[in-house]
């Protein structure tokens, strides 16, 4: 009975070893993400300073330019453009720069209609199984 006592303590001594050595690690691991928030910290920190200084540069600098320094070249650029609009006539499109339309937008298109899968491969001279991964592909979005 006194071998099973004396096992027994130092069981439970050798456990409580084991849980507080694997409780200073759980503290160690843990300092690690308190490091990175302090260093995070420091440098809002400095990026606050920086901008404060960087205000107090500009400040004088808001001071000494007028308000709006463009008011006389925007208004002689509304009278030129309201001389302008009188005699406008607007561009006429290149040759050559049409929009075109892509085989899967065509096939779609003939789909939403109404055409079964045979009946755009046909109109659009394309493949079945081209059109059915098109139609597919559609579905998914």
């Amino acid at each position: 009975m006194t071998t099973f006592v004396i096992t027994s303590l130092l069981l439970h001594v050798i456990s409580l070893a084991a849980i507080l050595y694997l409780y200073q690690l759980l503290n160690k691991n843990a300092a690690p993400g308190e490091k990175i928030e302090r260093l995070l910290k420091r440098y809002t920190n400095e990026m606050k300073e920086d901008n404060e200084q960087l205000l107090q540069r500009l400040q004088p600098l808001q001071t000494k330019t007028p308000k709006n320094p463009f008011r006389s070249e925007l208004a002689q650029a509304s009278e030129k453009l309201g001389e302008q609009e009188k005699g406008y006539a607007p561009p006429e499109p290149a040759e050559g720069n049409e929009a075109r339309i892509t085989p899967a937008a065509q096939v779609l298109r003939l789909a939403r209609t109404g055409k079964n899968k045979q009946e755009i491969a046909k109109a659009l001279s394309l493949g079945h199984g081209e059109v059915e991964l098109l139609l597919k592909n559609q579905e998914r979005r």
